[in-house]
C-alpha cells in the first residue's frame, strides 16, 4: 500500500484528497516535478527541488517550504514506501480561494510516491516512434498542471503514427521538446539539443554532462527539415531516461533501429545511475 504524504500528514493513498476549492482543481492552478529513484534515492533530488521553486516563481505560486524541509519530506515518504524503483512526484497546488480565482498563499504540498513505470517492453531496445504537433507552449519553463494541450498532442500523433509514444513539439518550423522529455539528435559527428523555449530538464542536463565529457554539445535551435534528416534521436527525461528514437511521424531515423552513439550514450548512462545507486543513502 502507497503512503504519500499529503498537506502536513502521511496518509494511504487511496486515503489522500484535495478540497473541491483547490485552485488546482478549479483553474488547474499549481506546479510539480517528478524524479525517479536509484539505489533507494531520489536522483538528483535538489535539482528537481530548485526546479519546483523556480516553477512556482515563474507563477506567481506561494512555495513556504525551503529546499532543506522539501527534502526531507520526499526522503521521509520515499522511505515510509518500498518500492525497488520509484516515481516520485512533487505537487504544488494553489490552495483555498475566496473568489475561486484569485491565489490566497495558502498552496498545499503533496508528495506521492509510486513503483516506477518505464517505456513500453523492447523500447531501449528497439527504439520508438514519435510524432511531431505544432504549438507553442505558454511559459514552457515552468513544469505546471495544465497538461491538456500535451495530451490532445499525444492523442493527435497516436492517430497519425501507430505506436507513437511521444508527441514532439514544433513552433515556427523548429523543435522544441516532448510532452514530457526533451529531444536530441545527432548529426554530423555532433549532438545537438534544442536551447529555448523548453522546459529545462534534470535528465538533459545530466546527459549534456556526459556528452561534455568527452566532446562538445551543440546547444541552439533545431530546425524540423534538421530533425527529420538526423542520424540518430534520443528522448530524455526521468521515467524515459536515455530513449532512442527510430520513426519520426512516417520517417524512419537512420538504420531503423539504435544507432551506435545512442548505445554508447545509453551505457553511460547506465554506468553513471548505478555508480549513484551504488552510494550510500542519505542521512
Amino acid at each position: 500500500m502507497a503512503i504519500c504524504y499529503c498537506d502536513g500528514e502521511f496518509v494511504a493513498l487511496e486515503r489522500a484528497a484535495l478540497p473541491l476549492q483547490d485552485l488546482a482543481i478549479l483553474r488547474g492552478y499549481g506546479v510539480f516535478d517528478y524524479m525517479q529513484s536509484y539505489g533507494g534515492k531520489p536522483f538528483r533530488l535538489d535539482a528537481h527541488l530548485q526546479r519546483l521553486q523556480r516553477s512556482a516563481a515563474l507563477i506567481g505560486l506561494a512555495c513556504s517550504w525551503d529546499s532543506a524541509q522539501l527534502g526531507e519530506i520526499v526522503l521521509e515518504t520515499l522511505r515510509r514506501n518500498h518500492f525497488d524503483a520509484a516515481g516520485i512526484r512533487i505537487l504544488l497546488t494553489g490552495g483555498d480561494s475566496a473568489d475561486s480565482f484569485s491565489p490566497q498563499g495558502a498552496s498545499r504540498l503533496l508528495v506521492m510516491v509510486n513503483a516506477l513505470q518505464p517505456p513500453p517492453a523492447g523500447a531501449f531496445a528497439r527504439g520508438v516512434a514519435v510524432g511531431t504537433v505544432e504549438l507553442r507552449r505558454s511559459l514552457p519553463e515552468a513544469k505546471t498542471v495544465h497538461y491538456i494541450p500535451g495530451i490532445m498532442a499525444l492523442q493527435s500523433v497516436g492517430q497519425r503514427v501507430p505506436g507513437a509514444i511521444e508527441a514532439i513539439y514544433t513552433d515556427g518550423g523548429f523543435v522544441r521538446e516532448g510532452t514530457r522529455s526533451n529531444t536530441f539528435i545527432y548529426r554530423g559527428g555532433r549532438w545537438i539539443t534544442p536551447e529555448r523555449d523548453i522546459l529545462p530538464g534534470i535528465t538533459r542536463a545530466e546527459v549534456i554532462k556526459l556528452l561534455q565529457r568527452e566532446q562538445a554539445v551543440d546547444i541552439r535551435d533545431i530546425t524540423l527539415a534538421e530533425y527529420l534528416q538526423a542520424e540518430e534521436i534520443i528522448i530524455t527525461s526521468s521515467s524515459k531516461e536515455v530513449l532512442p528514437v527510430v520513426q519520426v511521424n512516417d520517417k524512419r531515423i537512420g538504420a531503423g533501429s539504435p544507432g551506435r552513439q545512442t548505445k554508447r550514450l545509453m551505457l553511460r548512462w547506465r554506468l553513471m545511475t548505478a555508480e549513484f545507486a551504488a552510494q550510500p543513502p542519505p542521512l
